[in-house]
């Protein structure tokens, strides 16, 4: 070949080449966030993904805007100028001092692991990761589930099961019963042989989720999730299993969010036996003590629980664990005050 026609043929193949990888390479995650930031009203509950069917809560990209949270000041860019860290580190040593195991299980933003849904173009590689963070609270003394990490390898191994819902802010029924089952591994130790606690076979649940404002849910597909029930089995009720409500007895508790509560609560919770606790209960065959709230993860649920400790100075004396769940964007919105684990009584 000629050189100089050597030379152009080259000099086109880099140039394709360049633009090949610039193509795969797609849009950087923290500009699509301001892009349909940008473009939705800030009173706006949720705005679709690529895919139409696919909400996101926008309190959560306002969240992800952030960015790397081991790298900002969290005191000055939390919504309520509070920073968690040292508040949730002083909470797990208060419990340890007690004798009593702290688990951080905070739910990663739904756009952190489905990127690709909420902009078909984005370079995964680009999505801020929780796990820098989490290395500061495990160095200031906090045990935190990295259920970013666990998830991602989940959908890498089984893209087909869906780890949260599309048209709710909330995980799906089987990325909950997934976590339940680490947890529940965590801690084998505490099982209790119970005959009465049962799982149900796999059903479908059809819902329209948190995400879908009555105005639009015309225009937003029923989506359809499969699920397990999982309670108290009575032999005259054949295929049935009933909830086993919050049990001051039990060696565990379950504090945090909704999302101890969807699956479990029935109603705007959507389905009932299907939840976290449902699961852990069923898997260590032992009855959950639980305090749950809809909203505020950060404090609402240590409040009650200092309450309870008020009314019952022996509260503590059989607990082992605290398992704290709740939706990461707590850690940028969420009002992070010091409540004690004991209060006494003059």
């Amino acid at each position: 070949m000629h050189a100089a026609l050597k030379r152009s043929v080259l000099s086109l193949l880099a140039l394709a080449a360049g633009s090949s990888s610039s193509m795969v390479m797609g849009q950087d995650f923290s500009v699509v966030v301001k892009d349909v930031l940008a473009n939705s009203q800030a009173t706006t509950l949720a705005v679709p993904g690529a895919d139409p069917n696919w909400l996101f809560l926008r309190r959560e990209l306002e969240h992800l805007d952030i960015g790397d949270l081991s790298t900002v000041n969290l005191a000055v860019v939390n919504k309520e100028k509070t920073d968690p860290l040292p508040v949730i580190a002083k909470y797990a040593a208060d419990l340890k001092a007690l004798g009593v195991d702290l688990l951080l299980v905070p739910v990663p933003p739904k756009a952190a692991v489905y990127p690709q849904k909420l902009n078909a173009g984005v370079d995964v590689a680009t999505v801020p990761s929780l796990v820098p963070f989490y290395g500061k609270l495990q160095a200031a003394g906090v045990e935190v589930l990295d259920l970013e990490t666990l998830f991602k390898a989940q959908l890498a191994e089984n893209p087909d099961k869906q780890l949260y819902c599309a048209t709710d802010s909330h995980w799906s029924p089987y990325a909950a019963q997934l976590v339940a089952d680490v947890v529940a591994k965590k801690y084998q130790a505490l099982t209790m042989p119970n005959p009465s606690f049962g799982v149900l076979p796999e059903e479908k649940l059809e819902f329209l989720g948190d995400l879908v404002a009555s105005g639009a849910a015309a225009g937003v597909a029923k989506e359809g999730l499969p699920m397990q029930r999982a309670g108290k089995v009575d032999p005259a009720k054949p295929g049935q299993v009933g909830t086993v409500d919050s049990d001051p007895r039990g060696p565990i508790v379950g504090i945090g969010d909704s999302h101890l509560q969807v699956f479990r609560r029935g109603g705007n919770m959507l389905a009932t036996q299907a939840g976290f606790i449902d699961h852990l209960q069923e898997k260590l065959k032992l009855s959950v003590e639980e305090f749950s709230m809809q909203a505020g993860g950060a404090d609402g649920p240590r409040r009650n629980l200092a309450r309870a400790t008020a009314a019952n100075p022996e509260f503590w004396a059989n607990k082992k664990v605290v398992i704290w769940v709740f939706t990461a964007r707590e850690f940028t919105q969420g009002r992070w005050k010091e409540l004690p684990v004991q209060v006494k009584k003059k």
